[in-house]
């Protein structure tokens, strides 16, 4: 029969991979945290208890994904250490993304009427557009409609998901230690590491 009949073995997805789906959803949390901050249009009716509640729940998810993907205690002794300590932090992360899913439909809703704006086409300024369609044109990071039927981040989501689901083995990290892993270049990247980053995303002005 020969090798050729053997199943392959589904990956799971790397660490590199989840870490960087937390990355763009903390991004997405945090623009979404300002908006609810400030109050809305003078033509848009919202109750501010009722704002100041969604704010804060967004808030609360927004720190706790930063809270897991903060590499601050991470053990770098060992391999197996480090295997046990990252695949606990992907276990946070599944459920805390799919904490985002459920929430991303009426996120989605409020972000459109605060900013007054589809989130399909057109979008109303270089703000919404990187909110509902990503930033540099990159859909999959754009939360769309909030609905994994229109694409853009909720299908990303769902597909990360699956494949964890689906997968019989984790490709191995890419380094041991931290000082062997190429330094983070990207901006926003950059900000998350700033300890006055989350201080000033709940800020209301």
């Amino acid at each position: 029969m020969g090798d050729r009949h053997l199943q392959a073995v589904a990956l799971k997805p790397a660490r590199e991979e989840w870490f960087r789906w937390a990355g763009v959803v903390i991004d997405r949390l945090t623009t979404c945290v300002h908006i609810y901050s400030k109050p809305p249009h003078d033509d848009v009716f919202v109750a501010d208890s009722e704002r100041q509640g969604k704010n804060g729940r967004t808030l609360d998810l927004l720190r706790r994904i930063h809270a897991l993907t903060d590499e601050a205690d991470t053990p770098t002794d060992s391999l197996d250490d480090l295997e046990h300590h990252d695949e606990r932090v992907i276990a946070g992360l599944a459920v805390l993304l799919r904490d985002m899913m459920n929430l991303l439909p009426d996120l989605s809703a409020d972000m459109q009427k605060f900013l007054k704006s589809p989130w399909y086409d057109n979008c109303n300024g270089r703000l919404a557009t990187e909110l509902f369609r990503g930033p540099l044109g990159r859909e999959p990071e754009g939360i769309g409609s909030g609905y994994t039927e229109h694409g853009r981040l909720p299908l990303a989501l769902q597909e990360l998901l699956e494949q964890e689901q689906a997968g019989d083995t984790r490709p191995m990290r890419d380094a041991l230690h931290r000082e062997d892993k190429p330094q983070r270049q990207d901006e926003a990247q950059q900000r998350r590491r700033n300890p006055r980053y989350l201080r000033s995303a709940g800020q209301v002005e």
